[in-house]
C-alpha cells in the first residue's frame, strides 16, 4: 500500500498555524480534524508536529507496541530533577510492573473508605469562608483537592508547601510539555527556591515510617525500588512523593472548578443535582450509593467533554509506522488529540452546546466506542481515574449540597477555558450567604 504524507493544517507563511493555536488550540484542532480527518501536520513558527486525532488515535494508543512513547516529553523534567526516568516514560512490561506498584495508592477505594474524611475537609474549607464573603473557586479547589489527595495517599496536607508544588509543576509543564515558556524559566530564582522547598517537603515524607501512612503508596514504591533498581532509584522515588500533590492540579481541580461553575450558573441543573444529592447526604453519603448520582456523573462527563483538560498528550515516534493511510516517520513529534472526537457531530448531538443529558438514558452518547476518552487511552490511561471520579462525586456533593453558596455576581460568565491556560478564569467566584 502506498502511504501518503499527512496533509498540512491551515496556516500562514513563516508563522504557520501559530496564531490560531495561540488563540484557541482546541478550536483549531477541531476545525482541522473536521477538514483533514484523523491525521494532519501542523507547523507553528519553528515547531512542527503531526496530530493523530479522535477514536483512531485512541485505538492507536491502545494497541501501541512500541511505535511511539512519551520518553522525550518527560525526559527533561525528570533529568532536571536529578533522576533518569519516571513511570510515564516507560512502555511494555516495565511500565506494567511500575504501574502495579503505584496503583494501590491511587485506587478509588482510598476515597470510598474515607468519605467522612473528605466531607470533613470540604466542610472545613467552606467554613473558613466568612458569611457574606466571596472566594476564588480555582484557588479553593486547588487547596481542597491537594488536601484530600495528600491525606488519602500520604496522610499529610501540603500546607504552605502547596504554593511551591504549584510553582514547580506549572513551570515544568509550561517549559517541557506545553512549550509556552522558554527554558530560562527553569533558572529563575522564584522557580529554584520553590523547587528546593518542594524537594525538602518530599524528603520529609520519605523520612516518615511508611507503615504509619494511611495508604501503601510509599511502602509499595520502596519495595518496587529494592526489587527494580534499574527502574526506580532514590531520586526518582523522591519525585514520586510530589505526585499525590500535583497529580490533580490540572485535572481534578479544573473539573471540580468547571463543574461548580456550570452547576451554579444553571438553576435547573442545580435543582436536579440537589434532588439526588440531598437524600444521600442525609445518610452520610454512603459509598455504595454514589452510583445513584447520575446527573452529577453526567455533569462531570460533560465538563470533561466540553472543556478538554488532559486528553491531548504528546508522544514521540520511535519508528516509522502507518496511521490511517499516512506515513508517520521515525523521530516525529506527535499530538494525540483524543479530544477531537468530542466536538464531532457524528458522535455528539449539537456538540457546541453544554448538555448533561447527552450522558443520560436514553441518549448515552458516551457509550459509542472511543467517543470520550477523558483519562487517556491504552496502557497509559490515568492511574488515578477511579480515585478522581469518586473524589469528584464526593466533593461536588459536599459543596453543592451546602446551602447559601451562589455564583458571584449571579450573571457572571466565565471566559473560554483552554487547556494550555492550566487553570480556568481566575475571576470565577462564589459567595457564601
Amino acid at each position: 500500500m502506498t502511504l501518503r504524507e499527512p496533509p498540512l493544517a491551515d496556516g500562514f507563511p513563516l508563522v504557520g498555524s501559530a496564531p490560531a493555536l495561540l488563540r484557541d488550540t482546541e478550536g483549531f484542532l477541531y476545525s482541522q480534524y473536521a477538514k483533514h480527518g484523523p491525521c494532519f501536520r501542523v507547523r507553528a513558527l519553528n515547531r512542527e508536529f503531526v496530530v493523530l486525532g479522535g477514536p483512531a488515535a485512541a485505538e492507536a494508543m491502545a494497541r501501541n507496541a512500541g511505535e511511539f512513547d512519551a520518553w522525550t516529553m518527560w525526559e527533561n523534567i525528570i533529568r532536571e530533577f536529578g533522576g533518569r526516568q519516571v513511570l510515564t516514560m516507560l512502555e511494555g512490561e516495565a511500565h506494567r510492573r511500575y504501574r502495579a506498584a503505584a496503583r494501590a495508592g491511587f485506587a478509588k477505594t482510598r476515597v470510598q473508605e474515607n468519605i467522612p474524611l473528605v466531607m470533613l475537609l470540604a466542610r472545613e474549607a467552606l467554613e473558613a469562608v466568612p458569611y457574606g464573603q466571596t472566594f476564588a473557586v480555582g484557588e479553593f479547589a486547588q487547596q481542597l483537592v491537594a488536601d484530600c489527595v495528600g491525606m488519602l495517599t500520604l496522610g499529610r496536607r501540603p500546607g504552605d508547601s502547596l504554593r511551591d508544588f504549584i510553582t514547580y509543576w506549572h513551570t515544568q509543564l509550561a517549559v517541557n510539555i506545553a512549550g509556552t515558556r522558554p527554558t530560562s524559566a527553569l533558572t529563575r530564582q522564584n522557580y529554584l527556591e520553590a523547587k528546593a522547598r518542594a524537594r525538602a517537603a518530599a524528603e520529609e515524607l520519605l523520612a516518615l515510617d511508611a507503615d504509619s501512612l494511611p495508604s501503601p503508596y510509599v511502602r509499595d514504591l520502596r519495595a518496587f525500588m529494592r526489587e527494580n533498581p534499574d527502574l526506580l532509584n532514590e531520586e526518582e522515588l523522591l519525585f514520586m512523593m510530589l505526585l499525590p500533590y500535583v497529580a490533580g492540579l490540572d485535572t481534578v481541580v479544573n473539573v471540580l472548578t468547571l463543574s461548580l461553575y456550570h452547576a451554579y450558573r444553571d438553576p435547573q441543573l442545580y435543582a436536579r443535582l440537589r434532588a439526588e444529592i440531598d437524600p444521600l447526604l442525609a445518610e452520610g453519603l454512603p459509598a455504595g450509593r454514589l452510583r445513584e448520582l447520575k446527573v452529577l456523573h453526567a455533569l462531570v462527563l460533560e465538563v470533561m467533554r466540553y472543556h478538554p483538560i488532559a486528553n491531548m498528550v504528546t508522544r514521540h515516534a520511535r519508528q516509522e509506522f502507518e496511521f490511517q493511510g499516512c506515513r508517520i516517520r521515525q523521530g516525529e513529534q506527535l499530538m494525540m488529540a483524543l479530544m477531537a472526537s468530542q466536538r464531532d457531530p457524528a458522535l455528539f448531538r449539537r456538540p457546541e452546546r453544554f448538555d448533561v443529558d447527552r450522558f443520560l438514558a436514553p441518549r448515552n452518547e458516551h457509550r459509542q466506542k472511543n467517543a470520550l476518552n477523558p483519562y487517556g487511552a491504552g496502557a497509559h490511561t490515568c492511574l488515578g481515574a477511579g480515585m478522581a471520579e469518586t473524589l469528584l462525586a464526593t466533593l461536588i456533593s459536599a459543596i453543592v449540597g451546602t446551602d447559601g453558596l451562589r455564583l458571584f455576581p449571579p450573571d457572571y460568565r466565565m471566559r473560554p477555558f483552554h487547556a494550555s491556560q492550566l487553570a480556568p478564569d481566575p475571576g470565577l467566584r462564589l459567595v457564601r450567604l
